[in-house]
């Protein structure tokens, strides 16, 4: 039996970015449908983890409201999702032997994440792999900020950052990753404009499925 199961996940998300497309607004607390995005994205992870931690530079009493477990960057200069990886795993939060990530800004995210990541976990020791991490893509395209990653390999991105190497994708190719191939493209919509905000409050998951 692989060790990807809830009891042995963390949950991340993903919420310490700089929104430059929104303005500079701390995404993650703006509302679809009168609830922050954070809490669509909490809603998903937390019945799939044991525990979640949330990458937040700003506000932090805000985040507290979904987890008590809240970081934030070491380095400056918001160098993105390995920073969050490093501060996470420098806060003694994670005691899992895996870390579920996830994006603030994506509302319809499976429910199967765990599983699906379990199962790949489950084939790839029968073929005799045992990989580090697992990143999602949708026909054919990396979702690199959906992965399940050893907590191990959290202590490592901090090289990556001071290498100034701060790509998820080529972080993950360097652990060696396996994509897990998921069949709803749409489900991982990420919302970056005002203007993608306001079409999912009106429109919801359709309007990314046929844009």
């Amino acid at each position: 039996m692989g060790a990807i199961r809830k009891e042995n996940v963390t949950g991340l998300i993903f919420a310490g970015g700089r929104a430059t497309r929104m303005g500079g607004a701390n995404k993650a607390l703006l509302q679809m449908n009168s609830r922050p995005l954070i809490a669509w994205v909490a809603d998903c992870l937390g019945p799939q983890t044991s525990r979640l931690v949330i990458s937040a530079n700003r506000d932090p009493e805000s985040f507290r409201a979904f987890s008590p477990y809240v970081v934030h960057d070491r380095t400056e200069n918001f160098p993105g999702p390995l920073a969050a990886l490093d501060a996470a795993y420098a806060s003694g939060f994670i005691q899992t032997e895996w870390v579920l990530t996830a994006p603030c800004d994506a509302p319809w995210l499976p429910a199967d994440l765990v599983e699906r990541f379990s199962e790949a976990e489950e084939l790839a020791l029968h073929d005799g792999r045992n990989p580090k991490a697992f990143v999602a893509q949708t026909s054919g395209h990396y979702q690199s900020a959906v992965a399940c990653v050893r907590t191990e390999c959290l202590g490592l991105a901090k090289a990556s950052i001071d290498a100034d190497e701060r790509r998820l994708r080529f972080w993950y190719k360097t652990l060696g990753a396996e994509a897990v191939s998921f069949p709803d493209e749409s489900a991982f919509a990420n919302l970056n404009t005002h203007e993608e905000l306001e079409a999912a409050s009106r429109d919801g998951k359709i309007f990314f499925a046929h844009s």
